[in-house]
């Protein structure tokens, strides 16, 4: 590739050196910066290829007008009959070639220039040729026949035919197969990565045995490494055997983020990593913690962190937590990645999850929406739009490295007397290594030189940039009284209905069970519950539907017996729960006796003095119009009915009595 100075690209156009300086540190000049060999000093140079077309043109014009053209030639009595050839643009020669163009050219137009003067042309050719090689040495190869066939290119304006082509007179012309290279890059472009030589050799094998006819005109592997080179580009050899993201991260754009716009506690950006380092857990197990942070993202200073066997919701929240109460503030902001440690319901919500019950709309507050901080979402597999991934590359080399218990962050790395030294227990606990945090992270990170893109901040540390940016007037500063916030950072479960054990939380798949000596009186109620991750010994009780705080619930882990409880202990803590069960029965007879203790009511005498009060509203009110019957008109109506009136009351006691008599004797059968 081809490169001009500042000075010449300015001269080219027509304008001063600054004007070009300036549209190459704006970006629409291509550059790279070199070390001169005159000074010493950096300068900028420009390629030609990234000039406009108009200026391309105008240099290479510039150098073929250098380079001369061919004058007329009446003599053509010398010249042989010139092949045909295919004309290739001035432009598209190499800087050397287009030297070794010109330096023919000059000898062209001086041997011609002097040839008009002698009459034997023929003698002064041979002499010229002499003269040529006394002058030039080895750099050119000339001789009569050579410099006729420059000469007749020369007229043809055919710049092939001025250059020496010997030694690579083929170069870039392959006789190989096309169904070859096919195979070949079949079998090489694979994920498994074999070496040109093996496949080579493979490919040598399936020809002999399938493709005897490709065989014989095989080309040597070094033609194949030279068409790997010269042909495949590197990204589809980077795509197809090292993988996509490999590829896409070395070889496609990417987005430049302009941070000039952004203050401090704008945007916070969280994210989890698995420490490079083995420790000893409270039992005395070796195990690596993982590290959730946030991070600012204005001036790069860790604000907030917290170590824990794995990422999970309840991390993310205590990192949080932490930044706030180290003094940060509240950002307008977080930028979470979409991770189920940070979509979840109750901090932040479920983002933009696609389940349909993940974003029902029936769940409480969030703590970010009642904190007023506004979440946004990475995209996915999208780790370059987080540059706290480039703080954990930093923690690793500047905080991991400096424990005995340093793994690496692969098998490659890890060291060789790792396994020795936790064997003999030489590796920090939990405990230490969380007390060293503190240290390493605010003294050994956020006091550090800031490494951002801000010419404004150079040479100041990131703790600085975040405390300039911060006091800032346009900068609004937003914090939370120590009684507010433990209300504002509680967690919130899911609506739920009270049971007779109380509410519950879920953490780390085991059920927590809270409540008090008035439970069993609200069971069946919809509540939500509030708690603070830090404190679980009790938890806020909320109704579902005014939302309004209801009781304080306490820890019901008397209530948590083992199945096997036969020792002492086991004993003991059945005891105390009967006793707890005991008050909560004591506690409910009482609530009836409260509820039924009075003198009895006589329901029949309520009834009748109710049936007495209605007696004067008993009025029979008969029709004016009555129609008298008698009973010879009854006995005409009803044939067979005649001796009805004469029945005596008597009579039917009787036959009554007879009926009672005959169900007794028969129990009712």
């Amino acid at each position: 590739m081809e490169y001009l100075t500042v000075k010449e690209v300015a001269a080219l156009k027509g304008c001063s050196e600054r004007n070009i300086r300036d549209q190459v540190k704006k970006g629409k000049i291509s550059s790279k910066q070199v070390i001169s060999n005159k000074n010493r000093h950096s300068c900028y140079m420009i390629p030609v290829s990234s000039l406009p077309d108009d200026l391309k043109s105008k240099y290479y014009g510039r150098l073929k007008k250098e380079a001369g053209t061919a004058p007329e030639l009446k003599e053509t009595e010398l010249l042989k009959p010139h092949k045909k050839v295919v004309k290739k643009p001035f432009e598209e020669y190499s800087a050397d070639e287009r030297q070794e163009i010109a330096l023919w050219c000059g000898i062209i137009r001086e041997w011609q220039e002097l040839r008009v003067k002698y009459k034997k042309k023929t003698s002064f050719d041979a002499d010229f040729v002499g003269k040529c090689r006394l002058e030039y040495g080895e750099r050119i190869n000339i001789s009569t026949d050579i410099l006729y066939r420059k000469y007749a290119a020369f007229r043809e304006n055919d710049y092939d035919g001025l250059i020496d082509k010997r030694g690579g007179w083929n170069r870039g012309i392959s006789f190989m197969d096309d169904d070859v290279w096919k195979m070949f890059t079949r079998i090489y472009l694979v994920s498994s990565r074999p070496t040109v030589s093996r496949c080579y050799t493979d490919l040598k094998a399936w020809c002999a045995k399938n493709y005897p006819e490709l065989y014989s005109s095989m080309p040597s592997e070094r033609t194949f490494r030279r068409r790997i080179k010269s042909e495949i580009p590197d990204c589809v050899i980077e795509f197809t055997r090292y993988g996509k993201k490999s590829c896409f991260d070395k070889y496609l754009a990417y987005i430049e983020r302009d941070y000039t716009d952004l203050n401090a506690n704008d945007i916070w950006i969280a994210d989890n990593h698995t420490l490079d380092i083995v420790s000893l857990s409270s039992e005395g197990k070796p195990h690596r913690l993982s590290l959730t942070a946030y991070m600012d993202a204005k001036s790069g200073v860790i604000v907030g962190w917290n170590l824990c066997d794995n990422p999970c919701s309840q991390s993310t929240l205590l990192a949080f937590r932490a930044a706030v109460l180290n003094g940060y503030g509240i950002p307008l902001g977080v930028y979470f990645d979409n991770g189920s440690e940070f979509l979840t319901h109750d901090i932040a919500g479920r983002g933009h999850r696609k389940k349909a019950d993940w974003n029902s709309g029936d769940d409480p507050p969030t703590i970010l929406s009642l904190l007023g901080v506004k979440m946004v979402n990475a995209l996915v597999k999208n780790a370059k739009a987080k540059n706290i991934e480039r703080y954990f590359l930093i923690f690793k080399e500047s905080i991991s490295k400096a424990f005995s218990g340093y793994s690496g962050g692969t098998i490659l790395e890890r060291p060789e007397d790792l396994a020795k030294k936790i064997k003999n227990r030489e590796i920090p606990t939990d405990d230490e290594v969380a007390e060293l945090l503190s240290t390493l992270i605010n003294g050994g990170y956020n006091c550090k030189a800031y490494g951002g893109k801000e010419k404004r901040y150079r040479g100041m540390t990131r703790i600085d940039v975040w405390n300039e940016s911060i006091n800032s007037p346009e900068v609004m500063f937003r914090d939370a009284a120590d009684e507010d916030l433990v209300l504002l950072l509680a967690r919130t479960s899911r609506f739920q209905k009270i049971k007779r054990n109380g509410v519950c939380i879920e953490l780390y798949g085991k059920k927590i069970w809270f409540k008090d000596e008035n439970t069993s009186f609200h069971v069946n109620k919809e509540v939500y519950v509030r708690y603070d991750p830090a404190n679980l010994d009790e938890v806020r009780v909320y109704d579902k539907e005014t939302g309004r705080f209801l009781w304080v619930y306490k820890r019901t882990d008397y209530l948590d017996v083992p199945y096997d409880a036969k020792d002492e202990e086991g004993q003991n803590k059945i005891a105390v729960a009967m006793k707890h069960i005991a008050r909560n029965r004591k506690a409910i007879v009482q609530a009836v006796a409260a509820y039924t203790d009075s003198d009895a009511i006589d329901v029949l005498a309520a009834r009748i003095n109710e049936a007495a009060s209605n007696m004067d509203k008993m009025k029979i009110c008969r029709p004016k119009t009555v129609h008298p019957i008698t009973a010879a008109e009854l006995n005409s109506e009803y044939p067979g009915r005649e001796n009805i009136i004469s029945v005596s009351i008597s009579d039917e006691l009787a036959a009554l009595k007879a009926v009672n008599d005959r169900l007794e004797k028969t129990k009712g059968a």
